[in-house]
């Protein structure tokens, strides 16, 4: 019989995880399919979806004309069509500016509402995979569908799985489950993120920043050979000519606070403090310690000390 120990208040950096299965209730899939959801997404999205194998799944972004990002998602394969999976909180605009153009376009998208999304993390989580599915994907093939389950592997910041599956199916799953594990919400689905270096964009920090200043070139996330695509033009000039002044940085304070998504960012040089950049992302680890994600000039240096405006006695370090 299974032994689930929730951990709801309670955030584990990846090196002391013991194993895990994390509910993902902050994030959505979305699908899409169609006779056209192929050349669609390749006019919408920064990665080259012909490029995409069937096995595979692709960190990418969805921009404006002005070539700010609206969502950072994780795309692959699904069914007769396309998923990909983003925050919960931007999905409804997401989706809404994705079809503006779509009505020439026989295409559809919708929000999945009755799968479930499940995280597993932690110490021998493939082992513990193998006990339920006789093929769980891997570096080679990181996408596995198998009766209605999908599964995705990911190898940041330590190997972990993302289950897709029925709610049905999911309380088989765990039902079947005889041994002791851990279980928790999305906010340690989020710290492994920040960890990883996946830029989180929620709803409040869409159509602010371009993908250069988030990191989505060092991600192959981005490409520049493939054609047009919203915000193309810019995204590309910015690109090659060098223009792009910011970068993603993962910050650790040893103290808990809260502060607002895209609060300001300071530093203190020769003993003034000046604003720097902006909060992406916060997960509050363990007891004390802080984990934020941020954008921030990146002319600045590793041994820096930033703190966030407002919190004037909390200070953070780069990771």
């Amino acid at each position: 019989m299974s032994e689930f120990i929730l951990l709801q208040n309670l955030i584990y950096p990846s090196n002391e995880l013991s194993l895990t299965m994390i509910s993902l209730e902050e994030w959505s899939i979305v699908y899409t399919f169609g006779p056209d959801v192929k050349q669609y997404l390749q006019n919408q999205l920064t990665v080259d979806i012909n490029k995409l194998p069937n096995n595979h799944h692709t960190i990418c972004a969805h921009c404006n004309f002005n070539g700010k990002v609206w969502s950072t998602m994780r795309l692959f394969h699904y069914r007769d069509g396309y998923a990909y999976i983003q925050r919960k909180n931007i999905s409804f605009l997401q989706i809404k500016e994705i079809k503006k153009y779509s009505i020439f376009s026989k295409i559809k998208f919708s929000i999945l509402e009755n799968m479930v999304l499940l995280g597993l993390s932690g110490l021998n989580v493939r082992s513990f995979l193998l006990k339920f599915f006789f093929e769980i994907p891997n570096k080679n093939c990181p996408v596995v569908h198998k009766n209605n389950i999908t599964l995705l592997w990911y190898s940041k910041p330590s190997e972990r799985f993302l289950l897709i599956l029925s709610i049905s199916d999911f309380e088989k799953f765990k039902n079947k489950i005889n041994q002791k594990i851990f279980f928790n919400h999305s906010k340690q689905w989020l710290s492994l993120e920040i960890e990883a270096g996946f830029p989180i964009i929620d709803e409040i920090c869409a159509n602010k920043f371009t993908p250069q200043m988030i990191n989505l070139d060092y991600l192959q996330a981005m490409s520049f050979d493939k054609g047009c695509y919203y915000g193309q033009e810019i995204i590309s000039r910015i690109f090659f000519k060098n223009l792009n002044k910011y970068r993603l940085f993962f910050l650790i304070s040893m103290e808990k606070i809260t502060p607002k998504i895209g609060s300001i960012i300071e530093t203190k040089i020769n003993g003034k403090w000046f604003k720097i950049g902006f909060l992406l992302s916060i997960v509050n680890i363990k007891y004390e310690e802080t984990y934020i994600q941020v954008i921030l000039h990146k002319s600045i240096g590793i041994d820096n000390i930033f703190r966030i405006h407002g919190f004037k006695n909390i200070f953070f370090k780069k990771h």
